[in-house]
């Protein structure tokens, strides 16, 4: 049960910092977006994972999984975010959960109980539906990127987390928490260099006009924040129960939008949210 609440509590922190971040990519690169992300990841998960009984003598062992998944789960998710708009690409990174089954299945044979399974394909169903844009136009689906790169981000966060939890397993969440902390930083530099983007100008720009930066460095540090409890959530159950939870961040976009921004809510933005509700409880009943 534990692990659930933590992996709702992600969702709603991970739903405001996706939001955030793709606000901030109206100015500039999503590797300053990562940029952000991996110092506040720095500074916050390693204390964290010292705190919690985290500790370096795993570290070579955690660093290539740690290094997959900042590749694979979050520069990569932080990319496919730029593309397209917020409501397509949503959706489709809202798909990752069946890839994460689908790999975990294999890498670390979990079986889910049959009295799981509809709750989670309700919850599943439900994130997709809520997500789905009221009117979708053929010429917003051939803008460069906007389906590609957002369902190859989907597979290889799913793939990530497969991965993430095997290593998991073996070691500690804390013990993650503290090789991806380390790891991000070159790779965030990497990301930069790739993207054409110098670090002492953006520092600089940033303590110029930190209002400008805003969003990114609001998303940037919340994306840390949920992505904490993620991987803690890990603990406790199993990926396939927790990463659809998860997902559920982009029903939650569309709530806060229709709550905040007086935004019209479809009915099947509605029975997607109703679907989301009854399979997380379902889900918590049943793990509980």
């Amino acid at each position: 049960m534990q692990g659930i609440i933590t992996a709702v509590y992600a969702s709603f922190i991970l739903a405001i910092s996706e939001t955030s971040l793709k606000r901030s990519y109206r100015d500039f690169e999503p590797s300053v977006g990562f940029f952000f992300a991996a110092l506040f990841g720095l500074v916050v998960w390693i204390p964290l994972g010292l705190i919690f009984g985290g500790h370096f003598s795993n570290f070579v062992t955690v660093l290539p999984y740690a290094t997959a998944s900042a590749i694979l789960a979050e520069a990569l998710y932080f990319y496919a975010l730029s593309k397209g708009q917020l409501s397509i690409t949503a959706i489709l990174l809202a798909t990752y959960p069946i890839y994460t089954i689908f790999f975990s299945h294999f890498i670390n044979h979990e079986h889910v109980s049959d009295k799981l399974w509809p709750f989670i394909i309700l919850t599943i169903a439900g994130t997709l539906m809520s997500a789905l844009p009221s009117k979708l136009t053929w010429s917003e689906l051939k803008k460069s990127g906007a389906i590609a790169w957002p369902l190859i981000a989907a597979a290889a966060a799913g793939f990530s987390d497969a991965i993430s939890k095997h290593i998991i397993n073996r070691t500690s969440s804390f013990d993650f928490l503290i090789a991806l902390a380390i790891v991000q930083i070159p790779i965030a530099l990497v990301y930069l260099a790739i993207q054409k983007q110098k670090v002492g100008p953006v520092i600089r720009e940033v303590r110029k006009n930190p209002k400008d930066y805003k969003h990114a460095l609001v998303g940037g540090g919340l994306s840390v924040i949920g992505m904490a409890l993620f991987w803690m959530s890990f603990n406790y159950n199993l990926a396939s129960v927790v990463s659809p939870i998860l997902a559920t961040s982009s029903a939650i976009i569309v709530l806060f939008a229709t709550l905040f921004l007086d935004e019209a809510m479809t009915w099947k933005n509605a029975l997607g949210i109703a679907f989301i509700f009854i399979g997380v409880l379902g889900i918590s009943r049943v793990v509980g």
